[in-house]
């Protein structure tokens, strides 16, 4: 459908989702999660709760590591938590994304866009997928860290409404999950909503699924996967979660690097909620939204301007800064950006194409590019002698 196009960024999405009910204690239809995936960076003991949920659940914890999260702790944190199943984790570089996985929207053009933000989380969510793929898994469930008061019960809702949904998301209300500039428009009072976020989202992998989304290289890499559900049936929206609260006008970075994918992403999904397409995101559209955005948080900092407090004064640096980054977007990088998100796309799509015969964990990581990686099972602690760290075609 079709309608007459608002202007600027909307307070809420909720348009785009399709709300799923179930009822508390409800028996499952269909298959269990074949796996929960941790993108970790923080320091491995961040990762009880997901570990200690894995292991009372019964499911595979994929933990795909990098920066402060080291896999031998992870590993020990495991074997002492008991419960049923396993835990594979595995070292995924710092760094740029190389080989396969090298994407189209990690060029040095687009990441000084995003003030060089320096981030792997897109590349281990798509690690996650392909090793879904690989593996010949169902279900799977993206799960940072940071998500907390995730239930038994909320896990087997995901895994119900993968059954005949492409998604099953959830919301994170308390602390919300939004980008900085959202956070100082409620903290003026205005009204601000929340979409399903990739840190707790289930995701169909079935070979039934024909075509996986790529998440790309820059801030709201979620938005982007969910764009294409989002825009045509609404993405399902299965329950609401929590996350440890933190200050995000601490430092003001954070500004800069969100600026460009929460630009791009609010563009593209107020073009949604008007039921547009991705098609009339132009160079004259993002001319006007980019206009619109500046006018967004110039306004939210006229209003903060009374707002001495501590946390006051760090919101008005941080606005500053997100307007500090726009200045320097033109309307040819966004449609540059969506021209690179959409190759891709198309790169992998081609990537993401069930195996003929399905992969072990040597073959599904070394296709990947990952030489480090280690077994460990709820309540078993291996001895000393017995190591289980990998790498390609080596040792288990």
């Amino acid at each position: 459908m079709s309608g007459p196009q608002r202007a600027g960024q909307r307070s809420h999405h909720d348009r785009l989702l399709r709300p799923l009910e179930w009822r508390p204690g409800a028996a499952p239809a269909g298959g269990p999660l074949d796996a929960i995936v941790v993108p970790a960076s923080r320091r491995a003991h961040h990762l009880r709760g997901v570990v200690d949920l894995a292991a009372r659940y019964g499911t595979t914890l994929v933990v795909l590591a990098s920066h402060g999260c080291d896999i031998a702790e992870a590993a020990e944190l495991v074997a002492r938590s008991p419960g049923s199943g396993r835990a594979v984790l595995a070292e995924v570089p710092a760094g740029g994304d190389t080989g396969p996985l090298r994407l189209a929207t990690s060029t040095g053009r687009f990441r000084a866009l995003s003030g060089d933000r320096s981030s792997n989380l897109s590349r281990k969510r798509n690690i996650g997928l392909l090793l879904a793929r690989y593996l010949g898994w169902q279900k799977i469930m993206f799960l940072d860290d940071d998500i907390i008061r995730l239930t038994e019960d909320q896990v087997a809702r995901v895994a119900h409404h993968l059954n005949k949904n492409r998604y099953a998301g959830f919301k994170t209300l308390a602390f919300p999950d939004n980008s900085v500039v959202c956070h100082a428009n409620r903290a003026i009072g205005r009204p601000q909503g929340i979409f399903v976020s990739g840190a707790a989202l289930g995701v169909r992998t079935a070979a039934d699924i024909p075509e996986l989304d790529v998440f790309p290289d820059v801030y709201n890499e979620d938005w982007f996967a969910l764009a294409d559900e989002a825009g045509r049936t609404g993405v399902a929206h299965v329950g609401d979660v929590g996350q440890l609260e933190f200050n995000p006008f601490e430092d003001p970075q954070r500004a800069v690097h969100e600026e460009f994918g929460d630009l791009l992403a609010e563009g593209l999904y107020a073009l949604f909620n008007d039921g547009l397409t991705r098609q009339r995101a132009t160079t004259d559209y993002w001319a006007r939204f980019i206009d619109q955005r500046h006018q967004l948080i110039a306004d939210i900092a006229r209003q903060l301007g009374n707002d001495e407090t501590h946390r006051g004064v760090q919101a008005m640096k941080s606005l500053q800064e997100s307007a500090f980054q726009l200045d320097g977007i033109r309307p040819e990088d966004c449609t540059a950006y969506l021209d690179a998100w959409q190759e891709d796309r198309r790169r992998f799509i081609d990537l993401s194409r069930p195996p003929v015969h399905r992969y072990g964990y040597p073959e599904a990581f070394a296709e990947l590019g990952i030489s480090q990686w280690q077994e460990a099972r709820f309540g078993i602690v291996r001895m000393p002698e017995a190591p289980l760290l990998s790498s390609a075609g080596g040792r288990r």
